[in-house]
This record gives C-alpha cells, structure tokens and sequence, in this order.
C-alpha cells in the first residue's frame, strides 16, 4: 500500500502520458490510412474529406500559418482537436449526415420524375411474322404458302389535360424536396449539438480526472502530516490508519475517474463517426471562455427558433405536400385528354406458288388519335381516396402545432437551464475558494495540534466535493448554452 501510494503521489496531477510521434501505428493518421486500405472504400473516402476540411479550418485559424506534418498514410492533422474542427470532421464522417443528403438527392429524383409528366412519350417498336402454311391452291400437289413482314415504327402520346393531376404531384414532390433539404439542415445541427454535448462531456471527465488527481494529493499531504504527529507523539496509530484509508479512497476514485474519461472519449468518436480505435485527444476549452450572458428574453429567443428551426419548416413543407394529395385526389373526379399516334412501315414478302404470286415491298402507315376518358362509376373509391388524403392533412397540421409546442418547449427549457446553470457555476467558484481556505487552515491547525483529524478528514472531503461541483457546473453551462443554441436552430454565437 505505502509503495502505491507514494507512486500515486510522485505522478502527480500533471503527469501525462507522453505523446506518441506522428507515425505511431495507433495515430489517427494511421488509422486512415488503414480505413483506407479497407474494403469499406465508401467510409474511408468520407473520413478523409472530413479531415481534410478540419485541417483546412485549422490551418485558416492558425495565427502562424505552420504548415500540418503528414507522414504519408493519410491525410495529415494536428495531434489535437479543438472543437470547430472536430464539428467540422463530423459532418463529413458521420453516417447519419450522408444518410439525409441522400434522401434529399432521392427527393430531387422524384422532383424531376413529376415534371417529366409534363412531356409527351416517344418510342419506336417493332414486329416481325413469318407464315409458313398449306397452299390455297385446292391442288393435293400444291406447295405451301410461305409470308413474311417487318413492321417498324414510332408511336408517341401525349397527355394534353388533366385537371391539375400533374400540377398537384408536381406540388407534392417539390414540396417533399424542400422539406428533406429542411431536414438535412437540422441533421447537420443535432450533428454539431451532439458533438459539442460530448466534447464538453469529454472535458468534465478530464477535469474529474484532474480533480482526483489532487484529492490525491491533499490526502498524501494528510497523511504526511499525520505520520509527522506520530513521530511525535501527538498523533495514535489509528489516525494513521485512517489517513491510510482515506489516500486509498481517493486513489480508488481517481481510476473510477480514468475509465469515465475512457467512456467519454469512445462517445464522442461515435458521435464524430470515428472508428472507436482512433485516438482523439482534444483541446479543453480555456478556463475564462464561458458563453455570453443572454440579452434576448425568452419570448425572443421563442419567436427566433420558430422562425429559423429548419425542422418546423420541414413539417410546414410536408403539409403542404398534403394538401397537393387532396388537389390530386379531387382531379380524379375529373376526366383526362390525350392525344396518341403512331408513324411506321412495314416491309412485306409473300409467295403463293399455287396461284402463281410472290411479291415483296416497303408499305407506310400512320395514325393520330384525340380521345379522352372518363371514370363515371368506382364503387366509392375514389372517395376514399379523397378521405384518406384529407385526413393526413389533419395529421401533418397537427404535428405542426405539436412541432411548434415542442420547440417552444425546448427552448424555455433549454433557456432556464442555461440561467440556473451560469447561477450554479458562480456559486461553486465561491464554494470551492472557500473550501480551499478553509483546509489550509484546517490543515495548519491539525500539524499545531488546535484540530483534529475527522475534522481534517471532513474538510478535506468538502474540498474535493467542491473541486467536482465546480467542474460540472462548468460543463453544464457549456451543455446548455449548446442545447439552447440547437433548441433555437442557430448556429454559434447566434443566441445572445
């Protein structure tokens, strides 16, 4: 135990693992390149654009313009990230972003399918007959008659009315395309969100890591002291023990606080769309950045995110959607006009020996056709049809009012937790200077024998309560100006 403790106490809180060169096999470079050698070509493609564009933003951001070291197995990166090119990476790698660009591309296809019925249809088809029968001659020694014929030819048509069936798909389908488009936008929001919700999430652990690391500390220097009281004689060999046992707790809570920052990380790789081997050490925020103080009340920062949310605008596009449905079912009732035709030859041989015929020759035909139908009777078909897409109307107008409730709600949340959080926070700050008065005083009684031990004990243990409060009330304030900023559907700094 005492050798523990003592390497325990030589590592200190500002120990670190030393870096690995930049062509450790376990670098992120390294492990691109292997993505890249990997039969997943698709997945590797899109991690290295995404780190090309955090390296692109770095070296824009960087104030000594340093060129980036590569060492050839991959894109080349900084060692660290901080959280812009982090967000920037993760738009690029994750799959749910290219999942809602594809979509938006399918929704375009079906845009340009909806127009296309605006233009007639051409095409060419042909036929080929041979006959090879009895002779007509009425001779038992006649031969047989043989025919030929190849017909080609080109037909075209073309729907000239049709009430507003068109208009009204074509309506849905842009509609539809806006609202994938609306929905991509909010995709790569909740992206930059869930990134920064784990970035914070991965710096309160590195400071909870950092934390215990000077609880262990404090209660290397309790046991110190106490070991100098019992040599001489102011101190009992149970006080040792206990100062023993508490040096084992805090060391205990330091590794629990090691496997949590482990946690953190394998969380943010996922949200970034990292392989969970990749190393992603990051820049912690510095200590004095902390978000603006709000100036926009709550009603304001309401009206902003019902404005802006790309989501509310989706489900307003989807509605309208719904209502080209009921324009469309209301058409059928109405009949449709067409014009059709056909334009070919017919290339022709036939031979009847019995009657002494054969001929052969190139033949040419067209026809144009102006009709138009009419569907008087379907059993009530139609008018379920007609019911159906009236009812999803219903349904998508009120999932509008829903979407807007929630989003209402969000931001009232989001916005007063922001408030209590900033509150918290400065609270902790005073609690912990308090905390850290209150033992080096407590501490300096206990070594002139004016205190006792459970009361250092105690005081120490309300230091590191304090130290941790501190850490994610900090963390919070970071986590909630990230949700308001979401919940409103701005982009940073957008929410003052």
């Amino acid at each position: 135990m005492d050798r523990k403790i003592e390497a325990e106490i030589a590592r200190g809180p500002s120990a670190e693992s030393p870096r690995r060169p930049a062509a450790d096999p376990n670098s992120l470079v390294a492990q691109l390149g292997a993505l890249g050698r990997a039969s997943d070509v698709e997945q590797a493609a899109f991690m290295e654009r995404g780190i090309r564009s955090a390296v692109a933003l770095q070296a824009a951001n960087s104030a000594e313009g340093a060129a980036v070291p590569t060492d050839g197995a991959g894109p080349g990166i900084e060692r660290v990230w901080g959280l812009a090119e982090l967000a920037a990476a993760a738009l690029e790698a994750n799959p749910a972003t290219r999942e809602s660009w594809y979509r938006a591309r399918a929704a375009a296809a079906r845009e340009q399918n909806a127009l296309a019925a605006y233009a007639p249809r051409v095409g060419v088809e042909a036929s080929m007959s041979y006959f090879d029968r009895p002779g007509e001659s009425f001779s038992p020694q006649a031969e047989a008659d043989r025919e030929a014929r190849f017909s080609p030819q080109m037909y075209a048509s073309w729907l000239l009315l049709d009430f507003g069936r068109r208009d009204a798909d074509t309506d849905r389908a842009r509609a539809e395309v806006a609202a994938t488009n609306l929905s991509h936008d909010r995709t790569l929001q909740r992206t930059v969100y869930e990134v920064q919700d784990a970035y914070f999430e991965l710096e309160s652990t590195l400071g909870l890591r950092a934390a215990a690391e000077q609880d262990v500390i404090a209660a290397a220097s309790v046991l110190k002291s106490t070991e100098r009281r019992l040599s001489l004689g102011l101190a009992t060999k149970p006080d040792l023990l206990i100062s023993r046992q508490s040096m084992a707790e805090a060391i205990s809570r330091l590794e629990k606080r090691r496997a949590d920052v482990f946690v953190a990380e394998g969380d943010l790789r996922s949200v970034a769309g990292f392989p969970v081997s990749t190393a992603l050490p990051i820049d912690p925020t510095p200590e004095s950045e902390l978000p603006e103080i709000l100036t926009n009340g709550i009603d304001g920062i309401i009206d902003q995110a019902l404005a802006q949310r790309p989501d509310l605008a989706a489900v307003v596009m989807e509605l309208r959607a719904r209502e080209a449905d009921v324009r469309k079912a209301q058409a059928n009732y109405l009949p449709e006009v067409a014009i059709s035709g056909t334009l070919g030859g017919s290339w022709y041989y036939f031979d009847q020996p019995g009657f002494n015929i054969l001929g052969q020759g190139w033949g040419f035909a067209g026809s144009a056709i102006v009709g138009g139908r009419w569907l008087l009777y379907d059993d009530g078909a139609r008018d379920a049809t007609l019911a159906e897409v009236n009812a999803q109307r219903a349904v998508a107008a009120a999932r509008l009012a829903r979407a807007r409730l929630d989003a209402a709600e969000e931001v009232w949340r989001a916005y007063y937790s922001l408030q209590s959080s900033r509150a918290q926070y400065d609270a902790a700050k005073a609690r912990l200077s308090a905390a850290a008065e209150a033992f080096a005083a407590v501490k300096r009684a206990y070594e002139l024998g004016l205190a006792t031990l459970p009361d250092l004990l105690e005081i120490e243990q309300s230091l590191s309560e304090a130290r941790a409060e501190r850490i994610e009330a900090r963390s919070g304030v970071l986590c909630a100006s990230a949700q308001l900023i979401f919940a409103a559907g701005s982009g940073f700094g957008e929410v003052r």
